[in-house]
Order: structure tokens, then C-alpha cells, then sequence
């Protein structure tokens, strides 16, 4: 069994989301999880570890939008199928 590295608990989160490279480049992906240090999601393309981007996603309950967008480094990346599993820390800014 693999060991969570994570100093702090994860809240499953799965909702439809957006990224935004440096570059401009637009990427629909599905959030995983989050902490208070990063969040996990899956994207059909690549983005590379250490790409710094936006994620930008609806946390508002069905019916209500409530848009919220972070700003993180992407830390990791692994392949499963046809998928990406991306990890980002959150800048401190």
C-alpha cells in the first residue's frame, strides 16, 4: 500500500473543471480531491510538473454558482489509461 505524502487530510471533490496554462492553453479536467496545501485532478492531456496554472471551478451548491479559481504548481503527474492524475501545491501569494 502506498503512503499519502499529504501532511493534511483530503476532501474528495469531483466537479467539472477548467485549466489554464501560462501559455493560454485551455484544458477541461475533473477535480479529485483537496487539502489546505494543493488539490488533485484529472486531465485527459499532459501539463508538465513544475507548469504553473490556474484551476478554475463552480463550488456552489446545484442551482448556485459560486466560481472559485487557485493558482498552483503542478508537483505531479502520473498516467492511468487514457488519463492524468495531476497534483498541484497552491501558490502562497
Amino acid at each position: 500500500m502506498q503512503q499519502d505524502k499529504r501532511e493534511l487530510k483530503r476532501v474528495r471533490f469531483e466537479r467539472p473543471a477548467r485549466v489554464i496554462t501560462r501559455g493560454g492553453e485551455k484544458h477541461s479536467v475533473k477535480s479529485c480531491d483537496f487539502s489546505m496545501n494543493g488539490a488533485a485532478f484529472i486531465a485527459k492531456a499532459p501539463v508538465d510538473v513544475g507548469e504553473v496554472l490556474r484551476l478554475t471551478l463552480n463550488i456552489g451548491v446545484p442551482g448556485q454558482s459560486k466560481i472559485m479559481k487557485i493558482y498552483g504548481q503542478v508537483i505531479h503527474r502520473s498516467k492511468k489509461d487514457n488519463q492524468f492524475l495531476v497534483g498541484i501545491r497552491f501558490n502562497r501569494k
